[in-house]
């Protein structure tokens, strides 16, 4: 009992300070007492003065829950429109690729692009479809813009394909407006090179140039690049005809894989030809002479 009372002595001051505002509280939340009503309205309108005075304060609590809620709404709608883009760019390829297939005369085989490879300027695609769906090797590729390349192996469910823009490709082309022949090919640029272009030859800039009848790798007629610049070169009789090629090898997606093979007895004749063409530029092998020490003897023997 005595510590009790002790404790109470202590500590009187906290005890009659909460005291005293257990009893203004409740006096204010008491009835209609006219002294009390209007305290009562006074302190009240001062809170709400000092709350609009401070107001400008943020609240740190809300700015976060508000902020990781905006966050949360933004990622949805990042979402939502990258999804809507590839969409739309989906639907725009899909129509360019029906549009394409009412002109085709040959059967193809629509493929996707699964991979890319590059190696010392030579380019490479992947795609999901291979012999399985009656792809072979030596099927040309393209696109609704143009010439791709040329499938150079398949296995069951996916092929390779040799791109034209490779140092080792070589084209045979035509400018579609005049008819005028020439070999499209690769150096490394950003445009290809059309060669064998005599400069009496009637090339302007805006021609397009297609593959050519005289090419027994791919079909006639497939579009190849635009003519950019055709430069006279001094002390030179063809012409240096840049082309900008119609197909974006970096951004495609699917591709037509024509069941179009070459003739296989002109292939023969051209690999036979091209060996032929080796051996005549390759210099004359000498003769090992095997009896050289003996030779030696009998020329040290006449002289004696």
């Amino acid at each position: 009992m005595h510590r009790i009372i002790d404790f109470v002595a202590k500590y009187k001051e906290y005890f009659t300070f909460f005291a005293l505002i257990v009893i203004s509280l409740s006096l204010i939340s008491m009835g209609n007492v006219t002294r009390i009503g209007g305290f009562r309205t006074v302190v009240i309108g001062g809170m709400g003065w000092f709350q609009n005075i401070f107001s400008f304060i943020p609240n740190p609590v809300a700015l976060k829950s508000e902020n990781q809620a905006l966050r949360e709404l933004n990622l949805q709608l990042s979402s939502e429109v990258t999804r809507m883009r590839q969409a739309l760019l989906e639907n725009k390829n899909l129509r360019q690729m029906l549009e394409l297939k009412k002109t085709l005369d040959k059967p193809y085989v629509i493929s996707e692009v699964t991979g890319r490879t590059t190696m010392e300027m030579r380019n490479y695609l992947t795609l999901d479809k291979g012999y399985n769906q009656g792809i072979e090797d030596g099927m040309p590729v393209r696109t609704d813009a143009g010439l791709v390349g040329v499938v150079i192996g398949a296995s069951g469910n996916h092929s390779l394909v040799e791109v034209i823009r490779n140092r080792d490709v070589k084209v045979s082309a035509k400018v579609q407006r005049s008819g005028y022949p020439g070999l499209i090919v690769w150096e490394g640029g950003e445009e290809f090179v059309m060669k064998d272009m005599p400069k009496s030859y009637d090339v302007k800039v805006g021609d397009i140039i297609v593959s050519s009848d005289f090419s027994n790798k791919y079909p006639p007629g497939i579009p190849l690049g635009q003519v950019v610049k055709a430069i006279e070169e001094k002390g030179e009789l063809f012409l240096k005809v840049l082309v900008r090629p119609l197909v974006n090898f970096s951004t495609i997606e699917q591709a037509f894989v024509l069941k179009y093979l070459p003739n296989p007895e002109v292939n023969q004749l051209i690999k036979e030809m091209d060996e032929k063409l080796k051996l005549r530029k390759s210099p004359p092998q000498r003769e090992d002479k095997i009896n050289l020490p003996e030779e030696k003897k009998n020329k040290e023997h006449k002289k004696k």
